[in-house]
């Protein structure tokens, strides 16, 4: 990998919140890991009907993720929100975007994680800000329609979901009946896995407390207590196995819309705190506590995108029962638990008692390290970021924004850098590190991710051909030698960008640091000496340059809303206009030649 720290910006359809402190939690673990290698921000909108003031924006700094958060109101009426619903949500994403750019900068590229909401502003910022993104799904598949059990899938917002996919740059699920998923129902883009992270805590590596008898063997579940999770099955497999021996607890962690119905089913059955026992929602520790200290866990879901908590619990060297329900079917196995059919409670039944009878001749020491392996921080952060430079083939240029491939192990030069230095740039060449006309004023940019050479560029301390390429925006019209400076880029490089003002920006914005007029043929760059010195046109000169420092003599300043969008109308339409800049992508070397007036 090279040295350039990327800006990535999440937007996340789920995530921790005022109102559910624990939605989405795996992916802001999955923000925080990521913030150790790159520059993340998170974009998170939800409605709300207690929003103050029709958007409620909420802004910090959580560890080392600027997260945005952004509650909007909409009416109870429920035609009311089916009418500005989306309407809304678009509104408070973009009013999220703002505080984004102004306190946390642009992004190189966004990751939706679950497309059903963040995909739709993604797409938008995809078509009219030209920044890529790559999508992370943790919705749940159809298992049943994967596996072949079905012949019809259930898939909802299919169509809008297939017009995100396909604009995306890449996309990772994770777990590998999740991408069958989406290959057999038709979304071609390609699809990567990356499993969730897991974060062992190293403190909580032993394996009983007195919460626990020492006579009895203890299972777990953990779950929201829903008809998917299958729970009652759970329920009636304990009690025909009480009648057949008394040496073991269950104990249900989680909350949901069967809690009382399952705990009157126990206590019909005779088993409600006798071998099963329920503790509801239970803090983030206190589950780590029944965790850890349990003996093995018990997963009987009809579908799985992945499970974090099977694999946490392999973690922490527990060995799992689960159903053929999908994502834990990519790392459970023989050595770490049992894989039974979905809703047989036979089956289920008899992988209790075989649990019961040999979950001391599991290896936990070998289950937690290779789980570890598997899912740590470490690991999950590395493959996320070989996922960012695998969507990210391509870094704008230059004021024309034109956009060059560069591969990702590329190293990267950018020659006089000045105040506006490349992202892509791996190293920095200016000869000037105070101020200077060259800059209009503005002061050199150092930033952290890259390396910074003060040198002069017709005489680079480099070797030849020692970067694959070289970005020279907005220099070659200020050297005193044009024809060498092309030289030295040849020798150095063995790809690279120029750009520079064109004829008709030196004709009617003419300034006195620039020496030459540049225009181009093929691979020929020609200078021709500028000798204009002043505008004949002020007032396009003041327009252009509207409230822009380093020109103050100059330009015009004003706070009119109406002018400024006309500047920047302008400043687009400029880049299109032909004469208006000369660039040239060139290859193994470029030529330089004077002209005569």
């Amino acid at each position: 990998m090279n040295n350039v720290r990327l800006k990535i910006l999440f937007f996340a359809s789920w995530y921790p919140n005022k109102h559910n402190p624990v939605l989405g939690v795996f992916i802001k673990n999955k923000a925080q890991v990521v913030s150790n290698h790159c520059d993340t921000a998170v974009i998170y909108v939800q409605k709300d009907a207690f929003a103050k003031k029709g958007y409620d924006a909420e802004s910090s700094y959580e560890e080392k993720v600027f997260t945005v958060r952004v509650y909007f109101w909409i009416p109870r009426n429920l035609i009311l929100q089916a009418l500005l619903y989306n309407f809304r949500f678009l509104i408070a994403y973009y009013k999220a975007w703002k505080i984004v750019k102004q306190q946390w900068g642009t992004p190189d590229l966004i990751h939706v994680n679950v497309p059903d909401r963040a995909g739709l502003p993604a797409l938008f910022f995809k078509w009219f800000k030209h920044i890529p993104y790559v999508i992370t799904e943790h919705s749940t598949p159809d298992v049943a329609y994967t596996k072949g059990e079905t012949t019809h899938p259930v898939f909802a917002n299919a169509i809008l979901k297939k017009l995100i996919w396909k604009h995306s740059s890449l996309g990772s699920v994770d777990s590998t009946i999740s991408k069958k998923f989406f290959e057999k129902i038709g979304v071609t883009s390609k699809i990567i896995v990356i499993p969730n992270v897991v974060q062992r805590k190293e403190s909580q590596l032993h394996s009983r407390s007195q919460l626990f008898s020492d006579q009895r063997k203890i299972g777990v579940h953990i779950s929201n207590l829903i008809e998917r999770k299958n729970v009652r099955g759970i329920v009636q497999a304990i009690s025909q196995l009480s009648k057949l021996r008394e040496d073991f607890e269950i104990h249900v962690l989680g909350t949901g819309e069967q809690e009382k119905q399952l705990i009157e089913q126990a206590r019909n059955l005779g088993i409600l705190d006798r071998t099963l026992f329920f503790h509801g929602y239970v803090s983030e520790q206190q589950k780590l506590e029944y965790l850890t200290h349990s003996d093995f866990h018990i997963l009987n879901s009809d579908e799985e995108g992945f499970s974090v908590v099977a694999a946490e619990s392999l973690c922490y060297g527990k060995p799992v029962i689960t159903t053929d329900c999908g994502g834990p079917e990519d790392f459970i196995n023989e050595n770490n638990g049992i894989i039974i059919k979905r809703r047989d409670p036979v089956v289920l039944l008899n992988a209790l008692e075989q649990m019961l009878n040999t979950v001391k001749q599991y290896n936990c020491r070998q289950i937690s390290e290779e789980a570890n392996a598997r899912f740590s921080p470490q690991i999950i952060a590395q493959k996320t970021l070989e996922m960012y430079w695998s969507a990210k083939t391509e870094w704008k240029m230059g004021n024309t924004s034109h956009r060059c491939s560069i591969p990702t192990d590329a190293i990267v030069l950018d020659v006089g850098s000045g105040h506006q230095p490349n992202r892509r740039a791996n190293v920095l060449l200016d000869k000037y590190s105070g101020g200077t006309i060259h800059r209009t004023t503005q002061e050199l940019v150092r930033p952290q991710d890259k390396e910074f050479v003060e040198g002069d560029a017709l005489a680079m301390p480099f070797n030849d051909k020692s970067f694959d390429f070289i970005i020279a925006s907005h220099i070659a019209e200020h050297v005193d030698d044009p024809v060498k400076f092309c030289n030295e880029l040849s020798r150095v490089g063995k790809r690279g960008y120029i750009e520079t003002p064109g004829p008709l920006t030196e004709f009617l914005m003419p300034t006195r640091s620039h020496k030459w007029i540049v225009t181009k043929k093929g691979n020929r760059l020609f200078f021709r000496e500028n000798c204009i010195t002043k505008s004949s046109f002020l007032f396009f000169f003041r327009f252009f340059y509207l409230n822009r420092d380093g020109y103050v003599n100059d330009t015009w300043k004003t706070s009119s809303k109406i002018l400024i969008i006309l500047n920047m109308i302008l400043i687009k339409i400029w880049f299109h206009i032909p004469y208006a800049y000369t660039s040239i992508e060139w290859k193994d070397s470029i030529v330089g030649m004077l002209k005569s007036k």
